[in-house]
């Protein structure tokens, strides 16, 4: 089952660590804030599919700002 992650942006610290390690589903915006994206579509609101979503998981429990989030 697919899940959606976003960043919180206020609280995103512009690190890039996110971006670096995972760019299919991370990318910087023009503000140097984090966002979630499919192929640069589907901006902060990123269906991730079930095989990837470790991925994405790790880079939330990685993530200095505490920024990145599960839809629910």
């Amino acid at each position: 089952m697919e899940r959606i992650a976003f960043v919180k942006k206020e609280d995103c610290t512009s690190c890039n660590q996110c971006a670096d390690s995972l760019p299919r589903y991370f990318q910087m915006d023009d503000n140097d804030t984090a966002e979630s994206h499919i192929q640069g579509r589907q901006i902060n609101q990123a269906p991730i599919p079930e095989d990837d979503q470790r991925l994405v998981q790790n880079e939330m429990d990685e993530c200095p700002g505490e920024c990145i989030h599960w839809k629910t």
